[in-house]
């Protein structure tokens, strides 16, 4: 029998001296222990494979033993082969009368009975329970001590006995980052080493495995001598990557290497929640919304057989995956997540049909979710959708994309084109222009180079290029999208003026406006030739009255161009109402005109209403960094008032900065640049002055150098307009 004087355990191993981080839950499970006022308290540990449960509890036992614990039982217990050898071992330590090797169910007996009336405190770890049944017999009702409980799965944890249940989160990418460098003996290390260790954490999803895996592959490699030399190899071969290589010896405190950590979870798997997790690999890892299956419990996984249609039953499929702690199911927030390493495994073992079913799947879903673009609606009215879905398309075009566009997706191209399109479109509009520019070349290099949809993409690419002030790739975009529709739509077709409209939006933009002014005729004639409403319902006639009345303005017809806007105004508040966007896009072109006419007060008052209308909704817009611009310009020709004048222009600039981050204009700081010397010159503090012209005059030449931007010819010719050639005909 044990003595009461002697100190026990059975703890597997020992102390790990790598173990990192982890204060956090630490802290938790002693303040669940502690706060419990049972005679028994419980802690429920879960999280997904390899997220370092093990680890945690090990650490909990060896400290709980250094701070002078006096019987610590390690219960492994995925296998019953574990558990049954746990149970012996408990026995044997603990020399309690009548244990036996061959005897497994009177060694169960006899530990709990012994923990049951000892009157030693003790703590009972409960490692790797896979199954509520596996607890019967071994969990204690009565006693003076503490149980730690692992499980994979969070319904486990949740459907089980313990008092306090906790998630044991992957590592952040600084966590991981951390870790990587302190195994490679890299700290502190230089800025392109942490910079390419910081993307190689992302891609590990701070599993904890996978990073100590990793780091000790590159310690070990003679290929590689650091992170940067090693992640272009992962990133092209992240499956044998995320294999062990021949040389890889088992981690001393690790019981499983990556190389099938999940591989027993994915054998359980029905044919419904294999076909979920097919789908889940193509969406980002994290907040997959539950929504994008609610309306779709039906798909055809099949789409060559019109009658292959089967039920996906997709709440049970998640419920089960959810058992099988593949993903993890927020319910009040309604996300699904998958860490993005058991997506990487799951898809590398897919067959290439398996693989093709689930494209199709993920493709019917984000469809059928994700806002289209149409006439002149803007996306971010839907933002909310679109911001949801929108890491979702990402994660869904980079895995096609990865897939090496496999033939016999031709029957799925023509919807796949329009998502990738819409979402391109969508990126333009909240300014991620270098992510949106990517996809909408590549798609644009496997479409039919005169087809419709080619067509389509030239326009999203006109949009793109002139709100990042390239006019004249924009003008380019647009000749290439007009000789296209030419081919296929009749003359006063609706999309026919909308190219019209956008070849002479461009020339102006290129400051070739007295080419531009007949295609802006004809774009609002096509639509005049119809009544109203069909004129303004069908037709964008809205937009064509204010790109001609930006024709007029640059010709110097300002009256004219004042009528166009007007115009515009009346059927704006017919198609959207009063106070949209576009009343602010009109009101702008008003100010400037009453300034140009040498109107201040009007200016400055339509300025401010312009201002408010742009920021509406998104105050870090492009838009209003012009608007800004413009109300110091006001602000310096009405009444000399520089200090209002710098306040706008610094607010202006700031915006234009952070839009640089993603691909925005680097021509537009430089004009905000140039105008603020300008006022600097007048408040007499020349040197700000030149250091603020000498940067800005340095970007316009680097911008001017690619041939992109457009060069003032005869229908401007002062240094603004110079200026202004550097953003787009929107900002000017």
């Amino acid at each position: 029998m044990a003595s009461q004087s002697l100190r026990h355990h059975t703890i597997p191993y020992p102390q790990n001296p790598d173990f990192y981080g982890r204060d956090d839950i630490l802290q938790a499970i002693a303040s669940a222990f502690e706060r419990q006022a049972t005679s028994i308290s419980s802690v429920a540990l879960w999280g997904a494979a390899g997220i370092g449960k093990t680890q945690i509890a090990l650490e909990v036992a060896h400290k709980h033993w250094a701070d002078g614990g006096r019987a610590i039982l390690w219960i492994a217990s995925e296998t019953s082969a574990e558990t049954t050898k746990s149970f012996y071992d408990a026995a044997r330590e603990l020399q309690l009368e009548g244990y036996s090797k061959n005897a497994p169910a009177t060694n169960r007996k006899l530990v709990l009975q012994w923990l049951q009336n000892t009157d030693i405190p003790w703590l009972l770890v409960l490692d790797g329970v896979e199954d509520q049944d596996q607890l019967v017999g071994s969990w204690p009702t009565v006693g003076r001590g503490r149980i730690l409980v692992t499980y994979r799965g969070q319904l486990l944890a949740e459907s089980g006995p313990a008092a306090t249940l906790l998630e044991v989160p992957a590592f952040t990418i600084t966590q991981s980052t951390e870790l990587i460098l302190r195994i490679l003996d890299e700290d502190p290390a230089m800025a392109d080493e942490v910079k390419a260790t910081n993307e190689l954490s992302a891609k590990l999803g701070g599993l904890p495995l996978a990073v100590d895996a990793i780091a000790k592959q590159i310690k070990t490699s003679r290929q590689f001598r650091s992170v940067a030399e090693y992640l272009p190899y992962f990133e092209q071969n992240e499956s044998s990557a995320l294999k062990s290589p021949r040389r890889w010896t088992s981690n001393f405190w690790y019981l499983k290497n990556l190389d099938g950590l999940w591989q027993s979870d994915f054998d359980k798997l029905d044919e419904n929640a294999s076909r979920l997790l097919g789908i889940l690999c193509f969406m980002s890892p994290e907040s997959i919304p539950m929504f994008l299956f609610q309306d779709n419990d039906r798909f055809r996984w099949h789409p060559s057989e019109n009658t292959a249609v089967t039920d996906l039953g997709i709440f049970d499929a998640a419920d089960y995956l959810l058992v099988c702690s593949l993903v993890r199911i927020n319910t009040k927030t309604g996300f699904i997540a998958v860490h993005r390493l058991i997506q990487e495994s799951y898809f590398s073992q897919m067959t290439a049909e398996s693989q093709r079913e689930a494209f199709h799947g993920a493709l019917i879903l984000l469809r059928a979710h994700f806002p289209r673009q149409q006439g002149s609606k803007h996306l971010w009215v839907d933002r909310d959708s679109c911001d949801t879905l929108h890491p979702h398309v990402m994660a869904f075009n980079e895995r096609y994309k990865s897939m090496k566009a496999p033939d016999n997706f031709s029957t799925e191209m023509s919807q796949y084109t329009e998502l990738i399109q819409d979402h391109a479109w969508y990126m333009v509009e909240i300014q991620h222009f270098r992510q949106a520019e990517d996809s909408l070349l590549s798609l644009l290099a496997t479409t039919d180079k005169n087809s419709l949809p080619a067509a389509r993409i030239h326009r999203s690419l006109i949009g793109l290029y002139e709100r990042t002030g390239r006019s004249n790739k924009a003008c380019a975009a647009a000749t290439r999208e007009f000789a296209i529709l030419r081919k296929h739509l009749p003359d006063r077709d609706a999309d026919m003026a909308n190219a019209h409209s956008n070849i002479g939006y461009t020339l102006v933009s290129a400051y070739k406006a007295s080419e531009a002014i007949a295609h802006l005729n004809t774009a609002v004639a096509i639509a005049k030739s119809h009544p109203k409403p069909v004129c303004y319902q069908d037709y964008n006639i809205d937009r064509f009255l204010r790109n001609r009345g930006r024709c007029k303005q640059q010709l110097g017809q300002l009256d004219e161009a004042l009528q166009d806007f007007l115009e515009a105004e009346y059927y704006q508040a017919k198609i959207y109402g009063p106070g949209d966007h576009y009343d602010g896009e009109t009101k702008y072109e008003r100010a400037k005109i009453a300034a140009q006419q040498g109107d201040l007060e009007t200016a400055a008052k339509l300025g401010r209403k312009a201002h408010k209308l742009l920021a509406a909704g998104k105050p870090t817009h492009a838009s209003v960094a012009a608007a800004l611009y413009h109300r110091a310009r006001i602000a310096m020709l009405h009444n000399n008032n520089n200090k209002t004048a710098l306040k706008h222009l610094q607010d202006a600039v700031a915006i234009c900065r952070r839009n640089e981050a993603h691909g925005g204009n680097p021509g537009e700081a430089a004009r905000v640049q140039w105008r603020m010397s300008l006022v600097f010159e007048r408040m007499d503090m020349a040197e700000e002055a030149g250091l603020l012209r000498a940067e800005a005059e340095e970007a316009r030449w680097e911008l001017l150098a690619t041939g992109d931007y457009a060069v003032v010819g005869d229908d401007g010719a002062d240094e603004e307009a110079e200026w202004d050639a550097l953003v787009g005909l929107l900002y000017r």
